[in-house]
């Protein structure tokens, strides 16, 4: 792998990794963890921070959006179809 092509992965990694809020850090991190060990084997090493990185940040960014009630309709209609 070439170093312009390193650099713009450390440079994907670090935007990812921007919108985390020191809050969400650690739940996000284990989670993307868990997810990640399984695939990890499938996909290039080089790769590994970078999906790993986007994984936190989904997960980061679900969590938020919880915080801020943006998907209270949608856990309502759920636990309503569960009951």
């Amino acid at each position: 792998m070439s170093d312009d092509h390193k650099e713009d992965l450390r440079s994907l990694v670090n935007a990812l990794g921007a919108s985390i809020r020191d809050t969400h850090y650690q739940s996000a991190y284990d989670a993307a963890a868990n997810i990640c060990s399984s695939i990890f084997d499938a996909i290039p090493e080089a790769l590994h921070d970078v999906v790993h990185q986007a994984v936190m940040a989904g997960y980061a960014a679900a969590l938020s959006d919880l915080e801020h009630g943006k998907l209270d309709d949608q856990v309502r209609e759920r636990a309503e179809i569960i009951e």
